[in-house]
């Protein structure tokens, strides 16, 4: 994968990340909105947004919705 590749598909996470943490917010302010899946977006969120790093970085990672593992990836470099 080229130069570019990498920055466009890191912006593509980016970008996922955002829209999951505009979504969290928004569900989050609305009368009777379920916190359950605020948090479940907050955390795609938080996630997406490691996965952009790590692509960024070039720095393989799992199938994995594990954040620690994820974020310990990225410290690793």
């Amino acid at each position: 994968m080229s130069e570019v590749d990498h920055t466009a598909e890191a912006q593509r996470w980016l970008r996922y990340a955002r829209e999951d943490l505009a979504a969290a917010r928004a569900l989050g302010e609305r009368a009777g909105g379920a916190p359950r899946q605020s948090c479940r977006l907050a955390q795609q969120a938080a996630e997406k947004a490691i996965k952009a790093a790590l692509v960024f970085l070039r720095i393989d990672f799992p199938r994995s919705h594990d954040l620690d593992l994820l974020r310990n990836l990225v410290a690793a470099t």
